[in-house]
């Protein structure tokens, strides 16, 4: 459950612009940025055994001359139907060269004080776009090959930020953040959902500048590697701002759903070059 969940939190940590105008628009209007997170248990199933959620994400989008990197902390503690309460925590770092050719990360997950995953690497290849290699110090000595056209988290997020400003309704591709080695790199799916909001509609509109910009209603699913499973192994909406920040996550799961609401956001400076 929780690195399911990690998965797709470290799926907004980091950013990687591209050598085409277009995504050289998107990079330069990416704001680097802390955001403040509520999370809590939006639905259940009847048949769920799990009872009620609540936690906090802290996500931190930094930008260098180098590159991007990220920091997040997510604390949850999870109910279940006798009562039982199982406290949770995943910390993440990472960080995307500007030419697309290294990518560093590191994560960590805790489930009622054991760990139950944790990963440290790096990602090399030749040039954005090409196949590549990702070297792991945790799984000890376990790599991965990924083919071309496989996308770092920050260039997967800028590809969809050009998606729904050019009207893109539906992509596909190759997605690789370092987590659960076993099935990645993971096919991805975007989807998005109706027109561009308005700044006004929705939530994060009393959070200040940074959250007066338009946003779109945005369907991603991962899949995993492996042929014969043909459900994804999550799925996740968000309503995304054209300047990269995210008020609202909402994580689907077989039996129930988390909401994380934007609900504090502090801009960061990005470094002149």
């Amino acid at each position: 459950m929780i690195s399911d969940v990690l998965t797709f939190l470290i799926f907004w940590i980091a950013i990687l612009c591209d050598s085409s105008p277009v995504a050289n628009a998107s990079e330069q209007s990416h704001v680097p940025h802390i955001g403040f997170y509520e999370l809590k248990l939006s639905k259940r199933d009847p048949s769920s055994t799990l009872l009620n959620i609540q936690g906090r994400l802290v996500a931190e989008w930094s930008h260098s001359c180098h590159g991007w990197s990220s920091k997040q902390r997510m604390v949850l503690i999870m109910k279940d139907l006798s009562g039982k309460k199982i406290n949770s925590q995943v910390n993440t770092n990472t960080f995307e060269s500007l030419d697309g050719k290294i990518y560093k990360f590191f994560s960590k997950s805790i489930v009622g004080g054991k760990v139950i995953e944790e990963v440290r690497g790096i990602a090399k290849r030749a040039a954005r776009g090409m196949p590549g290699i990702a070297t792991y110090e945790l799984p000890l000595n376990r790599t991965i090959k990924f083919p071309g056209k496989t996308m770092f988290p920050y260039e997967h997020t800028l590809s969809i930020i050009d998606s729904v400003k050019t009207g893109t309704r539906q992509e596909s591709g190759y997605y690789f953040d370092g987590s659960q080695p076993s099935i990645s790199p993971k096919k991805s799916t975007l989807m998005i959902l109706g027109k561009a909001r308005s700044p006004s509609e929705g939530l994060g509109i009393s959070l200040g500048k940074l959250t007066e910009r338009k946003w779109w209603k945005v369907r991603l699913a991962l899949f995993s590697k492996n042929k014969d499973k043909i459900s994804p192994e999550f799925e996740m909406t968000q309503d995304l701002q054209d300047n990269g920040v995210v008020r609202k996550f909402v994580f689907d799961y077989s039996d129930f759903s988390m909401t994380a609401t934007l609900i504090k956001i502090q801009e960061l400076e990005k470094e002149i070059c």
